[in-house]
């Protein structure tokens, strides 16, 4: 488990300033200093994105931190603001990547560092509960966010895109005022989660973004399903509601996130999933609140003092061949689609051959 998460600022002709530790309070302002100072070693200047460094021999805090990894997040030099952790010697710090980029996102996007002991206490919390999420459970959990949603459907619609111009459409899309460090924030989350590919681009000396992934959710048929078929009442709404769920399929899917994402919510909808049925009576009184809003939601039905499962909410991702093959007709009178074109199968090739 990490020592510390950190919050600081880049200060381009000043020394960085730490705004925030916890639950060490009493974090030295000068090991901020080498933090940046590491990362500078690899920059002239801190740019967006994921950073790893390890704690030198031969430095002021190498009798307690020497050989011990550092992982970080930097907004850009917008907001200038640094979200790290400090992990406990020998900790591999992989674990900790889409947990830290999703906890900075959520400060980023609050515009404000958390003062009350109970807020730093709830971050603390998440951070420690992301690294545990089902990868299920971390899509949704990012496509509660506007922000996110916009993102990916830009690049369903372009395939490749500049991150300059991904930032520039998405705008151009959200009804109200957001900073660019937020969404190339909220694109790197989307590239640890495997939706997107991130790489700079040498010749044009540009970061491209590439669509690895279209996303869909919906609603399926429930693991338990022979519930359903053993009582005909059952059967014959299950049916009713499946005529329905077509026309509405896609006004539902922004409702899914946002159930399968919260972690309390997440944890009755695996209960439901692995027992079909669960008598009402059995559910503390927080778990039947969750129950009415699954209800309301048409996943679950009460019959007969049960609650029964009748659909099943979930994701999944896929190859985003439509948009492959748009851009592909771009490429017909344009030469440089075409290199871009061959860059994206490349990047895709590699993504799904990980993924096996």
């Amino acid at each position: 488990m990490p020592e510390t998460i950190f919050v600081s600022q880049w200060v381009a002709r000043g020394v960085p300033r730490l705004l925030a530790s916890y639950p060490q309070k009493n974090l030295d302002p000068n090991l901020i200093v080498d933090i940046f100072g590491l990362i500078l070693r690899e920059e002239e200047e801190p740019h967006e994105g994921f950073y790893i460094v390890s704690y030198p021999e031969n430095a002021i805090f190498s009798e307690k931190y020497a050989g011990r990894n550092f992982v970080g997040y930097f907004s850009g030099l917008e907001l200038k603001q640094l979200v790290g952790l400090i992990l406990e010697e020998k900790e591999e710090p992989e674990p900790y990547r889409g947990a830290l980029v999703r906890i900075a996102l959520r400060l980023f996007r609050r515009g404000e560092i958390p003062t009350a002991e109970e807020e730093w206490e709830d971050i603390w919390t998440q951070m420690l509960a992301y690294t545990k999420m089902p990868i299920e459970q971390r899509i949704a959990d990012i496509f509660r966010d506007v922000e996110a949603r916009v993102i990916l459907s830009t690049m369903v619609d372009e395939g490749v895109l500049t991150l300059d111009d991904l930032v520039r459409k998405a705008r151009e899309k959200i009804s109200f005022p957001t900073t660019r460090d937020l969404l190339i924030s909220y694109a790197y989350a989307l590239s640890a989660l495997g939706v997107l590919e991130i790489r700079f681009d040498e010749k044009a000396l540009v970061e491209r973004v590439y669509l690895i992934s279209d996303v869909v959710f919906y609603k399926r048929k429930p693991t338990k399903f022979d519930i359903i078929m053993r009582v005909p009442a059952l059967k014959e709404l299950y049916s009713q509601r499946v005529s329905e769920y077509i026309s509405t399929w896609e006004a539902e899917a922004e409702k899914i996130p946002e159930l399968i994402g919260r972690s309390d919510v997440y944890n009755l909808i695996q209960r439901f999933r692995n027992e079909g049925l669960i008598k009402k009576d059995s559910l503390s009184q927080d778990e039947q609140t969750i129950a009415e809003k699954l209800r309301a939601e048409g996943i679950i039905v009460e019959f007969g003092g049960d609650y029964v499962m009748l659909f099943d909410p979930t994701y999944k991702l896929l190859f985003p061949k439509w948009t492959i093959a748009r851009f592909i007709e771009k490429c017909r009178e344009d030469m440089a689609a075409r290199e871009l074109l061959k860059n994206w199968l490349n990047i895709l090739k590699e993504a799904y051959l990980r993924r096996r």
